[in-house]
């Protein structure tokens, strides 16, 4: 019976490509909103975050881990972005200068990371909260299911259930700010 095991560094290879596909995923979202910053034109964005997508993989030995991901992946979407623009003509977005675009670039790189950070401190709190209002939270949010129906399912009124939810909204942000304070004061 010939039994195909990988060796230590295919699997430790294995291993790193997995962990970099996860943040290409978890870049989708911040890097659309930056590439929203270029490109006005949703079919325009589909093909830079695509080609974007495609450069971060082939370029993932290049990755510092010392630098943040999304930072990089953000330089390379601007250059991707000047590519697309130089092949399709410069008509298909506004006329401004190189370096206003690389002063939006370079902003909205900056708040992606930050929404970024957020994110991942907000999912920090998340875990400090009791299951049961974890729970809550997900069914309203992941789910989408309406107060009204969450409300009735637990036998309470949509208003206090909807009290609640405000109140571990507060909570939650309460959280992230203390922990971005916290950053900054360090």
């Amino acid at each position: 019976m010939n039994v195909d095991v990988a060796s230590p560094c295919e699997a430790q290879e294995a291993l790193c490509d997995e962990q970099f596909v996860a943040s290409i995923a978890r870049s989708q979202v911040p890097l659309r909103a930056f590439l929203r910053t270029l490109l006005r034109c949703d079919a325009d964005l589909d093909d830079v975050l695509q080609e974007t997508n495609m450069v971060l993989w082939r370029k993932r030995v290049e990755y510092d881990p010392s630098r943040t991901f999304m930072s990089w992946a953000c330089k390379i979407a601007h250059l991707q972005t000047l590519a697309y623009w130089k092949k399709h003509g410069r008509q298909r977005h506004q006329s401004l200068s190189e370096p206003m675009i690389a002063e939006i670039a370079a902003i909205s790189a900056q708040q992606a990371e930050h929404a970024n950070e957020k994110l991942t401190l907000l999912r920090s709190c998340l875990q400090q909260l009791n299951e049961t209002r974890r729970r809550l939270l997900q069914s309203r949010y992941q789910k989408q299911v309406p107060v009204k129906l969450l409300a009735e399912s637990q036998g309470r009124t949509a208003e206090s259930l909807a009290m609640e939810l405000f109140r571990i909204r507060v909570q939650l942000r309460g959280c992230v700010e203390r922990k971005l304070d916290a950053e900054v004061a360090t």
